[in-house]
């Protein structure tokens, strides 16, 4: 007998649902946390923000186990909030993308070598690699069959994809002999299913998958907006009756008073380094 719930995805128990709306929420305040410390202080190094980002992040890395490893695009702590009490799994920061992705290959082929079975998240904006970059990244990985997820995400400045330009970045790594997946960059749930699936084909000996986050702009609005991944994911959670309202409202009280205790903690004249 099922004991899959009314309304309930057995590919996604409704558990797994209100987790990823937890962190999603959670990575939101952390980032407006650290926006709001940044503003107006000079720094010798900014964090980068994460605003819009909560869906590609959160889906294709809360299922990682121990011994996975995960390269940013960016410096910041809020993949280290996601990781938990397994912070320790973050490769280095390099400024350079390309250094940046050798590194990550490199640890991707040392697990392969071992033959453990771990992966790489490497997260990469939309916009930073060359192509020649890319045929260089995609054709090794492939070539070596390396457990590697590369999670490009949504351009900065602004700049959003137009409908007919979706995918371009999937066909090519499809021709080096990377599976190449567009989603929405918004899609919290289509994002977790193709993360899933990917972890699973690897972790069991395949290679390399790249995973092109969208970000659609809303229509009738200005080509720089895109869909909030928290708002959409709240209307997938109520439509689906996954939990109501009050709970939602809830959803990222937790880290609200962590982050509130850190900050009385360090005081009103703490800054960044």
């Amino acid at each position: 007998m099922s004991e899959t719930a009314p309304h309930e995805n057995p590919l996604i128990p409704n558990k797994k649902l209100r987790q990823l709306f937890v962190a999603m929420v959670e990575m939101r305040a952390l980032d407006e946390h650290i926006a709001g410390m940044q503003r107006g202080v000079k720094a010798r190094r900014r964090l980068g923000s994460t605003w819009g980002e909560e869906a590609c992040r959160v889906s294709t890395a809360i299922e990682l186990a121990a011994g996975d490893l995960v390269s940013d695009a960016h410096a910041g702590v809020a993949m280290g909030l996601l990781a938990g009490a397994k912070v320790g799994r973050q490769l280095p920061w390099i400024k350079d993308v390309g250094d940046r992705l050798r590194m990550a290959m490199g640890a991707a082929l040392c697990f392969k070598t071992l033959k453990r079975t771990n992966v790489v998240v490497a997260y990469v904006r939309d916009g930073e690699v060359s192509n020649g970059v890319w045929r260089r990244v995609l054709g090794l990985a492939s070539q070596f069959e390396l457990p590697i997820i590369f999670v490009v995400l949504p351009g900065g400045g602004g700049r959003k994809k137009k409908r007919n330009d979706v995918g371009i970045l999937s066909a090519k790594a499809r021709t080096c002999g990377v599976p190449g997946i567009p989603v929405d960059a918004s899609d919290a749930v289509a994002l977790y299913r193709v993360a899933q699936e990917s972890l699973g084909r690897m972790r069991g000996g395949d290679g390399p998958v790249l995973v092109e986050c969208v970000a659609f702009p809303v229509e009738g609005r200005r080509r720089s907006a895109m869909v909030d991944p928290l708002v959409k994911m709240r209307g997938f959670l109520v439509g689906r009756k996954v939990c109501s309202e009050a709970w939602l409202d809830q959803a990222g009280d937790a880290v609200a008073r962590q982050i509130a205790a850190a900050a009385g903690k360090a005081g009103p004249g703490a800054k960044p380094d």
